[in-house]
């Protein structure tokens, strides 16, 4: 476990809500006081999938756990037995959430990357592979960077949206500030959640700017500058030790985030 103290620290942890219970616990053993509060939620899509196309030879990726449980409650019957029986896909998934979901339904992960985001999926799958086809499983807001990269590389890669995003119905970012007139920060998950955050944000758009914010990579780090964050710090990957890290680095400035009723 990470060695750091973030004792009296006090977080805003916008990650999908099933998704973001490992990292409340670390921050919680860690010392931290946790709000989850998920700006997005993603729904399965039922897009047309020819399910045929795909042979032992080609290559499925994934870059989140909840994309794979929505694959999988479209993937017809017929085709799982036969995929089963040895005529599988290879399976590839950006980090140990998304490779452990896709070995619950039953399915070895071939190339499994560090958790350090799409670059680093790419690279474990270029290294370890010759160039084929691929196809990356995904939402509407996932971003272009695995395919463009692949095809960079000479894969013949395509996308399939499985998974559409909506904010999530409960978010009440005007609540935020009753519940505690001071935090340590916001730990924003993704683009998406930056840009939900500050567009529902209406009067409060500045407080929260003013609120530092940890970016679960470079690419929510740059849509936090973007949007006016004003103090942001990039955890170097999406797994938990990163972004312990990283909220130690950003309060050891010295904002601690105490509110002065505690």
């Amino acid at each position: 476990m990470v060695s750091a103290d973030l004792s009296g620290s006090a977080w805003i942890l916008t990650r999908p809500r099933d998704r973001s219970e490992s990292w409340k616990k670390i921050l919680e053993d860690h010392g931290a006081i946790v709000e989850v509060a998920p700006v997005l939620k993603l729904e399965p899509l039922n897009p047309e999938i020819s399910w045929g196309r795909w042979t032992s030879n080609d290559l499925l990726i994934f870059s989140s756990a909840t994309t794979v449980r929505h694959f999988f409650s479209l993937l017809p019957e017929s085709y799982k037995n036969a995929w089963e029986s040895g005529d599988s896909p290879l399976w590839a998934a950006v980090g140990s959430a998304t490779g452990d979901q896709i070995r619950e339904n039953g399915f070895q992960v071939t190339y499994q990357g560090p958790g350090t985001g799409a670059e680093g999926l790419v690279e474990t799958i270029v290294q370890g592979s010759q160039p084929g086809r691929a196809a990356h499983i995904t939402s509407d807001a996932g971003l272009p960077v695995i395919r463009d990269l692949l095809i960079s590389a000479g894969y013949d890669c395509d996308r399939l949206e499985v998974s559409r995003s909506i904010l999530d119905p409960d978010l009440r970012i005007d609540e935020w500030s009753q519940i505690r007139s001071e935090w340590s920060g916001i730990i924003y998950s993704s683009p998406a959640t930056v840009r939900g955050v500050i567009d529902q944000s209406g009067d409060h758009v500045e407080w929260i700017r003013s609120i530092p914010g940890v970016a679960v990579g470079h690419r929510t780090g740059t849509e936090m500058q973007k949007l006016g964050i004003r103090k942001t710090i990039v955890a170097s990957h999406a797994e938990p030790s990163a972004v312990i890290e990283a909220c130690a680095s950003l309060i050891s400035t010295g904002n601690r985030g105490v509110d002065p009723q505690d």
